[in-house]
């Protein structure tokens, strides 16, 4: 990996961590669940570490670069599994995430994590460069019983804008997802390659206690 590119993931980290985690925020309700996990003291089963991504020697599209933006953490992930367009990456301290085409259906090992989306018509949109769209997500409760949430959203296309990929500064098509529900907001903000095009970079929402990812493919 040449310096210059080095260079470039380095800005990522700085860019990507500097963001607002509220932006859009989620309402506070489902938080509570989540809280009293967090103070048991059973042991968990230690998995096996997950291989260190080998950044010099990485193909492209086979890293992503993730931040979780509340933690201002950032790490990179290595895809260990694909069906279709469906894709599972994993970090190096064991934190995954799901994306179907490019947008997150599923985290494991955050402090509350995403159990599952529904998000099919919401790539529709994207692709339509706007519209309307119904997800569905499933979180675990204080009981770990699975909760629904049913949510509404309105994408947009907000025009041309400028982002920091790894081979340098690059023109992207910027769109907003505003979504609803009774229980929380939030606002995901996707960059394409061309108008309904490739996600090439994002930021995703997850639970109200995580907060949003922003998520740069390398």
């Amino acid at each position: 990996m040449t310096p210059k590119l080095w260079m470039t993931i380095a800005g990522l980290c700085l860019l990507t961590a500097c963001g607002p985690m509220n932006n859009g925020a989620f309402g506070a309700d489902l938080i509570k669940g989540r809280l009293s996990k967090l103070t048991g003291t059973a042991p968990a089963a230690q998995p096996a570490p997950a291989p260190v991504p080998d950044l010099a020697n990485a193909a492209p599209g086979d890293i992503l670069l993730v931040t979780i933006m509340s933690r201002n953490a950032v790490a990179p992930l290595t895809k260990i599994a694909q069906n279709g367009d469906t894709v599972t990456w994993v970090s190096p301290g064991q934190v995954s995430m799901t994306l179907k085409d490019g947008i997150l259906i599923a985290t494991r090992g955050l402090n509350e994590d995403l159990m599952g989306a529904d998000v099919t018509r919401v790539r529709s949109a994207l692709a339509a460069r706007g519209g309307s769209a119904n997800r569905t997500h499933s979180y675990l409760d204080s009981e770990d019983q699975i909760i629904l949430r049913k949510v509404s959203c309105i994408i947009t296309e907000d025009g041309a804008d400028t982002i920091a990929a790894a081979t340098g500064a690059r023109e992207a098509v910027k769109y907003t997802e505003a979504c609803t529900s009774p229980e929380f907001v939030f606002s995901n903000i996707y960059w394409l390659d061309t108008p309904g095009g490739t996600i090439v970079q994002s930021r995703q929402a997850v639970a109200p206690m995580t907060g949003f990812l922003q998520i740069n493919p390398l």
